[in-house]
């Protein structure tokens, strides 16, 4: 360094210092101009209001890319951003601008979102949140404002006479009466009243949460207030001159109407004596306590009514058997009708392959005498079924009419009601062909899916010839899916 001049040295030690401050203010500034990584995204506002490139975006708070581009295209400004390339962004995510303060700098925020699927390199992020141009708000509010004050100077003038000034003292001291005589009658119906306040209560609660629940909507609707002060600023010369007309009007119908509205604020003022004095409907349900509880009765009547048919349920359903002994098929159609959850009502058509015996006695008389002759008949037919169910927590006895038949029934449901041990009993008076005793089933019926099941067990026990077992499936339906099944259905064009 001794052969070096001293221009050299302060030459050296200047560029030296340069260099250290251009490389910390890059660092410290973010600028990091020698890197392109990331994933870059596209963004359009109406008015960025005050964003600039390379302008910092913050995902959930914190820093997460730059503003690489901003371009004006076709009145809008599109905003070519990069993020940093682990971050993904979904097909819902979103981007709003954002202040850090009242008067701080502004930032872009972005939500990632979450459906499917996921954005690319060079996509749009189409869900945007305008910003609100305060400036236009105060200027559009501010010729409400003059609108509203010119409106408040012709009601001055149309309502400033003598006679229109003591039409309206006595207004008032008729109001004054009538709130006299509500004071009144809210002392004497204070626990009705009291009821109702607790209504409002529950409704201001619902209508907080229904708030807090739709937040997001309630922003997009201020991002809304922008387009909906540009078409108020063109209708406001409009509503004036419709205003001014309305006052006109208004005054010539004060004018015309003075002594209907002096008659009429007399009326009103006869009508709440009355009131108070308990005369005509009105007045009895205000003072009469029986005829607010009469009314109170009928409506719990209406109610009880009304819940009573929401209760009632009514299932359908089909089910087909094969029985090993016979060797052949049997069907089942079911109506359920169920009023409560622990008694209903079931009717049905079965086809039975097992015929019904008839026997008929006559007698004939010949040359040898008097015979008695016995028939049989057997026959095959349509059979029903009418029972009375009533069900004790997971058990249901049944009792009624079994394939034309007096019988009787139980029913144990396991697994929350998807799968039930049932056992029958009927045909006491052993019709059916070759039967010498009363008809046992006894089975299991499960539910393999929401409407479909499976059943099988063991038929006709106590009848030696007829013993054996059975096997089927079956479909149960709700009204309610019923009609979702045919409204689902397509309609075929008649065209």
């Amino acid at each position: 360094m001794r052969g070096l001049s001293a221009e050299l040295k302060v030459g050296l030690f200047a560029v030296i210092v340069i260099a250290i401050t251009a490389f910390m203010t890059f660092k410290v500034g973010g600028l990091d101009w020698m890197k392109k990584d990331g994933n870059t995204f596209h963004v359009y506002f109406r008015n960025i209001a005050g964003l600039d490139e390379k302008t910092k975006i913050k995902i959930a708070g914190v820093d997460a890319g730059i503003i690489e581009k901003i371009k004006l295209k076709e009145g809008q400004a599109r905003l070519t951003v990069r993020i940093q390339k682990d971050i993904q962004l979904y097909s819902d995510a979103s981007a709003s601008i954002k202040a850090t303060g009242l008067l701080g700098d502004k930032y872009l925020d972005i939500k990632t979102g979450s459906q499917e699927p996921l954005l690319k390199s060079g996509d749009t992020i189409k869900n945007v949140s305008e910003i609100v141009d305060i400036d236009d708000m105060i200027r559009k509010l501010s010729n409400v404002s003059e609108t509203i004050s010119t409106l408040a100077a012709t009601l001055n003038e149309t309502v400033g006479s003598e006679e229109a000034k003591k039409s309206l003292k006595e207004t008032v001291l008729n109001l004054g009466d009538i709130t006299s005589n509500l004071n009144e009658t809210i002392v004497v119906n204070d626990r009705k009243m009291r009821t109702a306040l607790d209504n409002i209560t529950t409704l201001t609660a619902s209508i907080n949460d229904l708030v807090d629940k739709n937040k997001e909507p309630l922003t997009a609707t201020a991002g809304n207030l922008k387009d909906f002060s540009a078409q108020l600023k063109r209708d406001v010369p409009d509503l004036i001159a419709n205003l001014d007309k309305a006052a006109k009007d208004l005054r010539s119908v004060v004018e015309e109407n003075k002594p209907a509205i002096k008659n009429a604020v007399q009326s009103l003022n006869n009508i709440t004596t009355k009131i108070d004095r308990g005369e005509g409907t009105l007045g009895k349900l205000v003072k009469d306590d029986r005829l607010y509880e009469s009314i109170n009765k009928a409506a719990e009547g209406v109610d009880r009514t009304i819940s009573a048919v929401e209760r009632f349920r009514t299932f359908i359903t089909f089910q087909a058997e094969y029985l090993t002994k016979p060797q052949d098929g049997k069907g089942y159609f079911y109506v359920t009708l169920q009023p409560k959850p622990d008694k209903y009502y079931i009717l049905g058509v079965v086809g039975d392959p097992l015929a019904k015996v008839t026997k008929k006695e006559t007698k004939k008389t010949t040359s040898t005498g008097t015979v008695t002759v016995k028939e049989e008949k057997i026959q095959k037919k349509i059979e029903f079924t009418a029972q009375f169910v009533k069900r004790f927590s997971d058990l249901a006895l049944r009792i009624g009419l079994t394939e034309n038949t007096f019988g009787v029934g139980g029913d144990f449901f396991f697994n929350n009601d998807k799968g039930k041990v049932t056992a029958d009993m009927w045909d006491f008076s052993s019709d059916e062909e070759d039967a010498k005793s009363p008809h046992l089933k006894v089975g299991v019926d499960y539910f393999l899916f929401k409407h479909l099941f499976v059943s099988a067990g063991a038929d006709n026990i106590l009848n030696k010839k007829w013993r054996g077992g059975y096997a089927g499936v079956g479909f149960r339906f709700e009204d309610e899916d019923l009609k979702y099944l045919f409204g689902t259905l397509p309609r075929i064009s008649t065209n």
